[in-house]
C-alpha cells in the first residue's frame, strides 16, 4: 500500500474548499422566523343536576364565571386566530338550552351563542364550534377582551318530572384552540 502524501492531501483539500459551489449565507434570515404553535385547553366545566334545574322558577339559572385568561397580555398579545368549541350533555328528562355570553370586563357582551340538547333517554350532546380571526370573519378581538363568561341555562320542559337515568345532570364543556404568534 502506498502511503499519500500529507502535503498533497491538505492543498487537495484547500483547492476543493476554494472551487467548491456554495452559497454566501445569509445569517439575518432569522430575524424572519415566524413562532406558531396551536395552544389548546379546556375552559369551562360545569354540572348542574337535574335536581337543580327543577328547583328552580321560572326555570332559569345564570352563573357568572371569571375568565381572565384570555385577556392577560401573555395571551392576548400574541393571539391571530382560533377557535371555541361548546358541548353540552344531558341526561334529565328536560329539554335544555344553555346561552353562552362572552363579556367584556365592564359586563358588557362581546359574542352570544346558543346550544341546545333534547331531553334523555337516550343521552344526548350538542355541540357548536365557533372560529375567530381570519379566515373566520369573527373579530379575534372579541376573545382578547373577554374577561367573563355568563351562561344562561333554560328549562324549555316542566319543573317535577325526573329522568329513569340514574344521577341525571346537565353536563356544559367548553374548550379552544389558539394559534399564538410567538416571535415578530
Amino acid at each position: 500500500m502506498k502511503k499519500i502524501n500529507p502535503l498533497i492531501f491538505f492543498y487537495s483539500l484547500c483547492f476543493l474548499f476554494l472551487f467548491s459551489c456554495s452559497e454566501p449565507q445569509d445569517f439575518n434570515q432569522a430575524k424572519d422566523l415566524e413562532v406558531i404553535p396551536d395552544v389548546s385547553g379546556s375552559i369551562v366545566y360545569v354540572e348542574t343536576t337535574e335536581a337543580i334545574i327543577n328547583s328552580t322558577s321560572p326555570g332559569t339559572i345564570t352563573q357568572n364565571i371569571n375568565f381572565d385568561a384570555f385577556t392577560s397580555s401573555i395571551f392576548s398579545d400574541k393571539v391571530i386566530s382560533g377557535s371555541v368549541k361548546f358541548q353540552l350533555e344531558n341526561t334529565t328528562s328536560k329539554n335544555m338550552q344553555v346561552q353562552i355570553d362572552f363579556l367584556d370586563a365592564s359586563g358588557v357582551p362581546l359574542d352570544s351563542f346558543q346550544v341546545t340538547a333534547l331531553a334523555a333517554p337516550p343521552e344526548t350532546t350538542s355541540e357548536l364550534e365557533v372560529a375567530y380571526g381570519p379566515p373566520s370573519g369573527r373579530n379575534i378581538a372579541i376573545i382578547r377582551n373577554t374577561s367573563s363568561i355568563q351562561l344562561t341555562y333554560v328549562n324549555a320542559s316542566d319543573n317535577t318530572s325526573v329522568s329513569s337515568l340514574s344521577n341525571p345532570k346537565l353536563i356544559f364543556k367548553s374548550s379552544a384552540s389558539f394559534k399564538l404568534r410567538l416571535v415578530e
